[in-house]
């Protein structure tokens, strides 16, 4: 793990090209956004037939359509504060060159893995069910906390240091309440 961590490091402080930070993110959102949505549909898929709960479909659209608008909103304006404010990407080869604490990143220490997770949620329940749809909001947290408290965490720490420890302490994993 921790040369894991060392090989990332020597990305950190570099000024990087725009088409670089573009292209940096690309596998991330391949496997955010696409592979790792549909192992967790597939599995929620299948683990929702051995549970009975019904909900009226119009409802079930509503939350897909508030949860989907929430999550998109909350990863574009993530991604925008770790570009604009934080001169980089979520990418580990094109990390972020100052710790961001501002826009969403002011309540929520991890508000692309919430708009990931909500996203998982209206995958789920769009294509399926309600059922379906809050088993992928389960799985999905619990891979991405896992990611986030076993990897991001550490490697935020050994950049930023005490500046990170701070902000940890003061703002939520997920939800920090107008603080």
């Amino acid at each position: 793990m921790k040369n894991y961590l060392r090989f990332f490091l020597k990305f950190t402080g570099k000024d990087y090209s725009t088409s670089y930070k573009l292209l940096s993110m690309l596998p991330g959102s391949l496997v955010f956004l696409i592979l790792s949505p549909l192992l967790i549909f597939f599995l929620s898929r299948y683990l929702s037939g051995f549970i009975t709960f019904s909900c009226p479909r119009p409802l079930e659209l509503f939350l897909v359509v508030l949860t989907g608008i929430t999550a998109l909103i909350l990863m574009l304006w993530s991604l925008w504060e770790l570009w604009i404010t934080g001169e980089g990407t979520p990418a580990p080869i094109a990390p972020t060159r100052k710790l961001v604490t501002t826009g969403p990143y002011k309540f929520c220490r991890n508000p692309i893995e919430l708009g990931t997770d909500l996203y998982i949620f209206a995958v789920g329940t769009l294509f399926a069910s309600l059922t379906t749809g809050l088993l992928c909001f389960f799985f999905a947290i619990l891979l991405g906390s896992g990611y986030i408290k076993l990897i991001e965490e550490q490697e935020l720490r050994l950049r930023f240091g005490s500046e990170y420890d701070t902000y940890y302490r003061k703002t939520g994993f997920m939800f920090t309440l107008f603080i």
